[in-house]
């Protein structure tokens, strides 16, 4: 052991600085899966001549140790490897090592990494492959609490176990803030309160163990801060491997745009009937309501002219349902519309939202571009805001999986996009491309609609504003998300280590690396951000839509000195 002290110690004047140090301390490797007959931890520098290769310690049940007596800094990379390599110091690069052990030597290893190692943690390979990928887990005292204890938790306890999407299950819950600065406990585990809850979504519920919930309390209240309420859900989010970051990042650029509505969510972690079940997010069911989509409730089975008008909230489906009007759009692609207010439709009800669905496309599909009869059916300024936030995010399938819109009413009231929802297919194709280009999935509308020069116009005009005033503020929210759920996610992926966000900090970093090469891609289409637009009114100004510059939308032009928005310019107004 002294020996390697002072090998260690010796060769450290060669190194370059990079950002990785290997610890001070014992560190673990999990076999069950690799199946190695010997477990050697490989790691070195990149620009200068030093190679470490190390043989770990077999503990039995497929665990294997290293201890490692003085933190050795600034590394470049490691890996874990079934090699026949001998033990002590190479004077080659680590690529050079690592390549040839699977290329040359033809031998196992597991991918290289640069994260961050845990002392006491475990590296968990997720198959068996000859360069096998993997994330560190944390190693629990099994008297330890399972959750992270840096977040609240959520304890629900039901009648009966909740196996599917229709049928409401009785239970209870409470919600512990662990004394945690900023929440507030509710109920309490002598006092809980009552709830029903179900399951939902469709791939996320048929695919993954780890489930989303709805639940509906019996009493409204405000859990962690949120709006006061009776409906919520329990996204999982199983399939985002970034960091829990698309629907945040996405909820987050919908506030920044100024859509009327946006779905609050909290971070929490869940107990059901005594089982921790990971890291959540608590989000907002997306119905009408005041502080929700706040629309006039259209009643079920209405026949009054006047009132099937609205409102109407409505949802671009890619699955067949019964409450659903199907039609075919003018490129020939199928249409399904979701009806979720009204939920039971009259005669005269289903008859005015096909006739004017069908209108609206119609309008759409006009042959002559220079056309506004569109603009009669659709927000065009509200569609814009929300069209940013797909793009920005490269959701390949956002007009036409869980694509909201809503209309009040009113013979003259226009279909207004939003809230935005689901994320789950951002950021998975290349990002050279508009998110109607070559769509594994299709986009409903949007491609046709961005053929209209105004449309386009009005795009550019935003996501200048946006992108000059607006964006760089993402970077610092995404940095104090991530760090506020780092442990909770560390132990959302021990509970669930085949789709864990283990390593959040480079999963962090790879979010960020994508939307700013998709933006990059907005910007040569849609122009660089313009910081601080300030123009006179002019005579079209006095009739159109105006928002203050936190994004609220005002009722008719101000009379207040300031600076507005109008038309996507920052207008003063004196």
């Amino acid at each position: 052991m002294k020996r390697l002290i002072v090998l260690l110690m010796g060769c450290l004047c060669l190194l370059q600085a990079s950002a990785l140090d290997i610890p001070k301390g014992t560190f673990y490797f999990d076999n069950s899966i690799t199946r190695y007959s010997h477990v050697k931890f490989v790691y070195g520098s990149n620009n200068s001549n030093v190679t470490y290769v190390l043989s770990m310690t077999d503990e039995g049940n497929n665990r294997w140790a290293i201890t490692i007596p003085e933190t050795v800094h600034n590394m470049y990379r490691y890996c874990f490897a079934e090699t026949s390599l001998p033990d002590g110091l190479r004077a080659e690069t680590f690529p050079t090592v690592k390549d040839y052990i699977s290329l040359t030597l033809n031998e196992n290893r597991t991918t290289t990494s640069d994260v961050a190692i845990p002392v006491g943690g475990i590296y968990v390979p997720t198959n068996n492959d000859k360069w096998a990928p993997g994330a560190w887990q944390t190693v629990r005292d099994p008297n330890q609490k399972p959750y992270s204890g840096t977040l609240p938790v959520l304890f629900i306890n039901t009648e009966a176990p909740i196996n599917d999407k229709d049928t409401y299950v009785r239970g209870t819950y409470y919600i512990d803030a662990l004394g945690l600065e900023g929440y507030v406990s509710l109920g309490s585990a002598d006092a809980p309160l009552g709830l029903q809850m179900k399951g939902r979504g469709n791939y996320t519920w048929n695919d993954f163990d780890k489930k989303p919930y709805r639940l509906k309390l019996d009493e409204k209240a405000s859990p962690l801060g949120m709006k006061n309420n009776r409906h919520f859900t329990l996204l999982a989010h199983a399939d985002d491997e970034l960091g829990f970051l698309r629907n945040t990042v996405g909820f987050e650029l919908s506030r920044l745009l100024g859509l009327a509505y946006t779905p609050e969510q909290q971070p929490v972690e869940v107990v059901l009937n005594g089982d921790y079940i990971g890291l959540y997010m608590l989000t907002d069911k997306i119905r009408v309501g005041k502080q929700r989509v706040n629309i006039v409730e259209q009643r079920d089975l209405c026949t009054d002219p006047d009132s099937i008008t609205g409102g109407w909230l409505l949802e671009i489906n890619n699955y067949e349902e019964s409450q659903q009007v199907r039609m075919t759009e003018g490129n020939g692609a199928m249409l399904r519309v979701n009806f979720h207010t009204p939920e039971l439709l009259s005669p005269q009800q289903l008859q005015y939202i096909t006739d004017l669905l069908k209108a609206t496309d119609r309008a759409i599909y006009a042959q002559d571009k220079s056309s506004t009869d569109w603009e009669r059916y659709i927000d065009m300024d509200v569609l814009a805001r929300y069209y940013i936030v797909q793009e920005v995010l490269d959701d390949a399938e956002s007009f036409h999986g869980s694509c909201y819109f809503y209309k009040d009413m009113g013979s003259e009231s226009k279909f207004m996009f939003g809230p935005v929802w689901d994320f789950g297919n951002s950021f998975r194709r290349g990002l050279d491309q508009f998110i109607y280009d070559n769509s594994p999935y299709g986009q409903n509308w949007i491609g046709e609609i961005a053929r209209f020069p105004r449309f386009q116009q009005q795009v550019k005009t935003l996501w200048q504003h946006f992108k000059g005033n607006d964006y760089d503020s993402l970077d610092g929210f995404i940095d104090g998300f991530v760090d506020h759920i780092a442990i909770a996610a560390e132990s959302d992926a021990q509970r669930w280590p085949r789709y864990g966000n283990s390593g959040i900090g480079s999963r962090k970093n790879e979010f960020k690396r994508r939307m700013n090469e998709k933006v990059r891609f907005l910007c040569r289409n849609w122009g660089e951000g313009v910081v601080g637009i300030v123009s006179t009114p002019s005579a079209s100004d006095f009739d159109s839509r105006w928002y203050t510059l936190d994004g609220r939308m005002l009722s008719t032009r101000p009379t207040k000195a300031g600076i507005y928005i109008c038309n996507g310019r920052k207008v003063v107004v004196r």
